[in-house]
């Protein structure tokens, strides 16, 4: 009988280490496909900013990471407003193609400015981000959320992967 309090014991382990990870600031990220394996085919994201926008000059060049490799998907341009949430929906670069469902471990993003004369690099803050990802039947096939990945992407500062 002592099954249950063994259960018990790991469900309050991992919920210890979850909170300690949040008190300390670190993005927690869930990512795992939805239901049976599916060829994923589009897209969507959802980006919070923060208190820094990402001027409409600016691209922000998403990656599937996966078992077989970064899949680079369609570039995603601003403006994003400062404190807003972005819904944007993209194809992989190649509509022929699809990536599993189960082969998915997270997502990448590299930030480039596009600068006018006389503008500096972008800075962006990006405090949370959800990516969902389609196949052809409609409801989506996989998911990653990291409700507070609080990174500011700058000039020196291209790059975040999150794995889940």
């Amino acid at each position: 009988m002592r099954l249950p309090h063994m259960k018990f014991r790991r469900m309050l382990t991992a919920g210890v280490v979850a909170l300690g990870a949040l008190a300390t600031g670190a993005p927690i990220a869930q990512a795992s496909p939805v239901g049976p394996c599916a060829d994923l085919r589009s897209f969507t994201f959802d980006f919070r900013t923060g208190g820094d926008d990402l001027r409409g000059n600016t691209e922000v060049i998403p990656f599937f990471v996966s078992t077989t490799g970064d899949i680079e998907l369609q570039h995603i341009w601003g403006p994003f407003a400062n404190n807003s949430t972005n819904p944007r929906t993209v194809g992989l670069n190649n509509p022929n193609w699809t990536v599993s469902s189960c082969a998915g471990q997270g997502v990448k993003f590299r930030v480039v400015s596009h600068n006018d004369p006389f503008q500096s690099d972008d800075n962006w803050n990006m405090d949370a981000v959800t990516m969902y990802g389609y196949s052809g039947t409609g409801g989506y096939s996989y998911l990653l959320s990291v409700p507070n990945a609080f990174h500011r992407f700058t000039g020196s500062d291209q790059w975040w992967t999150r794995l889940g």
